[in-house]
């Protein structure tokens, strides 16, 4: 038996953060009762462009309202504590200005100016990191020509360094491995230097991190330093939920 709520859109248009809360609540009790620790949630992507194919994920157009179910959601899965039975981690996707994309175009480039993005687009992260939130999930597209998901102005200097965020930062589905695709990387071994080097402490799915990982950091062409800080992060963040 599985309960079922309105999409993310939906429960959007009702203007009631805390219905958000609640339902991710009764999501997070059902999840971690079958086991689970950590959920790929919640899109915090504004959307203005109706031909993105995953508005339905998110809040919408309006930065202020995704804000508050933004932080609404981390608050609702997250719970008063990270290490309860019923708290699900959460991670706030996709980093950054994924619903940006031109002519909704899914994985491509955004061309946007500084304003915009800080004033539309990251707002709705920053919210979720306030609301608790301990891990993000990176973006497929492009900002400006760079991977959001081999961006070091993205995931170190803005967001470790501006924005103080010492939690992990995880690849959506083969981002690193598009890094090719973008023409930002050459081939494996370049793509997982660039992405590991740029703060994307997790690769999800592509398997470029266990296959190069150990040459580039015998090779010294990714410092052992910047692979322990990493696996710190990740060590922390799993005693802070408790594993």
């Amino acid at each position: 038996m599985r309960t079922v709520f309105p999409i993310p859109l939906g429960e959007a248009s009702s203007f009631e953060p805390d219905l958000a809360r609640r339902t991710a609540r009764a999501a997070a009790t059902a999840a971690t009762a079958a086991g689970l620790h950590w959920t790929f949630a919640p899109t915090v992507d504004v959307a203005r462009d109706q031909r993105w194919g995953r508005v339905a994920e998110a809040a919408g157009e309006d930065v202020f309202l995704s804000c508050a179910f933004s932080a609404a959601r981390v608050q609702g899965f997250q719970g008063d504590d990270l290490t309860a039975a019923d708290s699900l981690l959460t991670t706030p996707k996709h980093f950054a200005a994924y619903g940006a994309v031109a002519a909704g175009m899914e994985y491509a480039q955004v061309d946007i100016s500084p304003q915009t993005l800080h004033d539309v687009h990251l707002p709705p992260f920053r919210a979720a990191l306030d609301a608790g939130a301990r891990a993000l999930m990176s973006a497929f597209n492009d900002i400006n020509g760079v991977p959001a998901s081999a961006n070091r102005w993205l995931l170190t200097d803005l967001l470790r360094g501006q924005w103080g965020f010492d939690g992990v930062v995880v690849s959506d589905y083969t981002a690193d491995m598009e890094l090719i695709a973008h023409g930002y990387a050459a081939g494996e071994v370049d793509a997982t230097a660039k992405a590991f080097s740029a703060g994307l402490d997790l690769s999800m799915q592509s398997g470029f991190y266990a296959a190069h990982l150990p040459v580039l950091v015998e090779s010294g062409q990714v410092p052992m330093s910047l692979l322990d800080q990493s696996v710190r992060r990740i060590l922390r963040l799993k005693e802070t939920i408790g594993l």
